[in-house]
């Protein structure tokens, strides 16, 4: 609320408050209640869920069965002297029955539950339409971090070990391309103070899997605390608090493809004309009828030419050696994923950074049912005899030459990644030929 300004107050206090006198005051008061997003602190409800002694780490999710209106249940997990629990309350709850226990899980330190769901629509902006049932999170006292769906035993499966602390969200999920999904989001700090997450997303084909752990590398201090959020413009984030009690915060990049601008629709308009000729029949038998078919069809092809290098890494070759016994090389196959796909097989280079020189490549070739956005890097090893297996550095990847759907070049991509698994060639000593004195 503002104070009335100095020079409206003499007009208030003014004797003869009449337009003649321009002094004639008149107050509209409009309240309105923020409905998307929460602007101050006046507008969060406060419940108590319970109350007693060696309470525990707690966390709550909502399911709404539409996106519009309030949700229709809520759904929670919490550590209750050690053993992890569950329970759930109706929204609203007009017959005041509060919450009600569910089943416990086990004993436990840390908790996490999010709902997995699609975005629709709704009065222009995107609101998250839930599954039946959400997935719970618990790490236990062996700092094993499980996860199952929700009251389904059969789904729970052992997510990472050494783990202290666990948090959940649902991040955005892109609904027209399929392996832009952020998907449930399942954040953790481990004992060593460093920070991972795994996510459960759809991929190209539409399937979903538990994605590989990663780690937080652009973290590098000792997590005592995690939380994630996201935001309206289409990012997830990361909120940490170090052992020097510093916040920091990681966000990802927009994740807007077809979201951010509502839905168009494009309409062509066909015209033909028909031209009727004069035809000279000479005797014919029956009528004849001509008919005219017209085939039209609108692409809409991808057009971004800004692109990444999403990660790379060297793979094994089954090679022999000496007495022809097989074993397994990691210095002569590189496989380079990118963020956007090519319709061609671009031109990828490596270099060592350590000398600055070039590996030569034999060949590139897309992986098969990776749709353009995975290739092999085949390094030549009649050229290299030792391939990676002589870097002691990291390797510098370029790509260059690739190409979207629209016929646009992408932009010059380079990264460097660090080799595993190699074995630097045993090479003997020089030995002297020849040896005199003078």
């Amino acid at each position: 609320m503002r104070n009335i300004t100095s020079h409206l107050n003499e007009k208030i206090k003014s004797t003869q408050q009449t337009p003649a006198n321009k002094a004639d005051p008149k107050m509209s008061v409009q309240v309105s209640r923020a409905r998307t997003t929460v602007m101050d602190s006046d507008y969060w409800t406060v419940e108590t869920i319970r109350e007693k002694d060696g309470l525990g780490d707690v966390s709550v999710a909502p399911r709404r069965d539409r996106p519009y209106g309030p949700p229709n249940r809520i759904y929670e997990i919490h550590v209750d002297n050690g053993m992890v629990g569950t329970a759930i309350r109706e929204y609203p709850d007009r017959l005041k029955d509060g919450w009600k226990n569910q089943f416990v899980l086990g004993s436990g330190s840390s908790v996490a539950i999010a709902f997995d769901g699609n975005w629709q629509r709704y009065r222009k902006l995107w609101r998250l339409v839930t599954e039946e049932k959400p997935w719970v999170f618990w790490v236990d006292n062996s700092n094993i971090l499980w996860r199952q769906h929700w009251d389904d035993a059969l789904t729970k499966q052992q997510l990472a070990t050494g783990v202290a602390q666990v948090r959940a969200i649902r991040a955005w999920k892109n609904r027209f391309l399929p392996d832009q999904d952020q998907g449930i989001v399942v954040g953790y700090i481990k004992t060593d103070g460093t920070v991972w997450y795994r996510s459960h997303c759809q991929q190209a084909d539409y399937t979903y899997v538990w994605e590989p752990a990663r780690q937080l590398h652009s973290f590098t201090g000792i997590a005592l605390s995690l939380n994630m959020f996201i935001t309206n413009d289409y990012r997830m984030g990361f909120v940490i608090e170090d052992s020097s009690k510093q916040i920091h915060s990681l966000i990802t990049p927009r994740n807007w493809g077809g979201m951010a601008v509502e839905h168009h629709t494009v309409r062509a308009d066909i015209s033909a004309t028909t031209e009727l000729l004069k035809v000279t029949y000479h005797e014919t038998m029956e009528k004849e009828y001509v008919a005219i078919t017209v085939h039209a069809q609108a692409s809409h092809l991808f057009g971004r030419t800004d692109n990444t290098i999403v990660y790379m890494e060297n793979l094994p070759v089954t090679r022999l050696d000496e007495q022809e016994t097989e074993y397994e090389d990691w210095g002569f196959l590189v496989r380079v994923k990118l963020d956007f796909a090519s319709v061609n097989v671009p031109v990828i280079t490596l270099r060592d950074t350590e000398t600055s020189s070039q590996i030569p490549v034999s060949f590139v070739e897309e992986i098969a049912g990776s749709n353009g956005f995975e290739f092999y890097v085949h390094i030549d090893d009649t050229v290299s005899e030792f391939g990676l297996n002589e870097v002691f550095e990291d390797v510098q990847v370029t790509v260059a030459g690739a190409y979207n759907e629209a016929g646009y070049e992408h932009v010059l991509m380079q990264d460097s990644f660090t080799p595993i698994n190699l074995i630097p060639p045993d090479l003997p000593l020089p030995e002297a030929s020849t040896i005199w004195n003078e």
